[in-house]
């Protein structure tokens, strides 16, 4: 948490003084204007904080308004730094071969240009993310291994991750969300944390959504780190209501061939420096012969676990929701979204996310419900 306040107070707080230092040099404002835009950028700056108070405080409508503006807003933001930096630094490689080479003639662009691309590049991208965030993409991967008798044939893993269910993701958004999981035909449904999102009144009542859905060798959950922002015992009681097995630092075994191991999350503090004798003392206890899932929030891998589990299924990073946020999550975690081969027989599968987190779009990260079948030698894919 104190991480995320850091980066909320230093880069978000950063990004507003950078679009009001561009909005006084690149538009014709007046003095009063200029005097005045501060109000309206810190109040869209703490919309997010403020609403959540207005929340504690009971004050529905008003958090819901608030909510909706600030995170639209933060998308907005965001989008309009990512296109005008670039733009600002063209200006300032001009300035400095014109410095230096006198004889060139080099126009830059003019300041309120330099405003009113961004701004157009944010607006049209954020009318496309929202598009592009309603649209869940089914993405399909076919894993064929041993380890999978030839009675059985096939097993059908379905993935969902970072669903963020809450204020903004509530109902209708879940019921598609489960349409897509339910016409894929899981046999095992996984969620690798952030099932959850906000307060619990956000989220109370959907548990029969996911209910009612079928899996008929279960339905497993970790928790990631969102949960414990929610408060731990109100997000696993959600989980095991909507049907979960909720795996905190523990095996699940289906069958004599799959053992599922779950990792809880460490949390807002990382106050779980045991993490990787965890980890290791888990897989330990996977079973030989058996296929290993190992499912964790976080797509890290710890040194010496590879071999040790057939398949790491983990969400958390969104792909960065927003490009060129990605290249940030990737400093992080450096692992691409998608299937990657470890070695020693390991591989991991980081899913882009089902939901949203914060603003209520994605852009070149489209959302996804994770199809994985895991399948024996000779049996057909279907």
């Amino acid at each position: 948490m104190s991480r995320f306040l850091i980066f909320y107070l230093v880069f978000y707080g950063g990004a507003h003084a950078y679009v009001y230092l561009k909005l006084w040099y690149g538009l014709p404002l007046s003095r009063r204007s200029r005097l005045l835009l501060p109000l309206p950028l810190a109040l869209l700056f703490i919309a997010p904080l403020l609403a959540r108070t207005l929340d504690q405080r009971g004050f529905d409508l008003a958090a819901t308004a608030t909510s909706t503006a600030g995170y639209w807003w933060m998308g907005l933001i965001f989008l309009f730094v990512s296109a005008s930096l670039p733009l600002d630094l063209v200006n300032l490689l001009l300035v400095i071969v014109k410095t230096l080479s006198r004889n060139l003639r080099l126009r830059s662009v003019p300041p309120g240009l330099a405003v009113a691309i961004p701004a157009l590049y944010a607006v049209s991208v954020a009318a496309y993310g929202y598009h592009e965030a309603r649209n869940i993409r089914t993405e399909t991967v076919t894993l064929i291994t041993p380890k999978i008798p030839a009675r059985v044939g096939r097993v059908r893993l379905v993935q969902i991750s970072d669903v963020h269910a809450g204020q903004i993701i509530r109902d209708e958004r879940i019921r598609e969300i489960l349409r897509v999981v339910a016409a894929a035909g899981p046999d095992i449904l996984v969620s690798t944390g952030d099932l959850v999102d906000g307060r619990q009144k956000h989220f109370a009542g959907l548990e029969p959504l996911f209910r009612e859905l079928r899996a008929p060798l279960g339905k497993y959950a970790v928790t990631g780190n969102h949960e414990y922002y929610v408060g731990l015992d109100k997000a696993l009681k959600f989980s095991r209501d909507a049907g979960f097995t909720v795996l905190m630092d523990d095996n699940a075994a289906i069958g004599d061939y799959l053992t599922i191991a779950g990792l809880a999350d460490p949390g807002m503090l990382r106050q779980r420096p045991t993490e990787p004798e965890t980890e290791k003392r888990l897989l330990a206890a996977g079973g030989s012969g058996r296929f290993v899932l190992l499912l964790k929030h976080r797509p890290d891998i710890v040194p010496g676990s590879a071999g040790r589990f057939d398949l790491q299924l983990s969400g958390h990073v969104h792909k960065g929701q927003i490009f060129p946020f990605n290249v940030i999550t990737w400093l992080e975690y450096p692992i691409k979204t998608g299937l990657s081969v470890l070695g020693n027989g390991s591989r991991i599968y980081v899913s882009r996310g089902t939901g949203v987190w914060g603003p209520p779009i994605r852009f070149l990260a489209p959302p996804e419900v994770t199809v994985i079948d895991l399948v024996a030698p000779g049996h057909a894919p279907s």
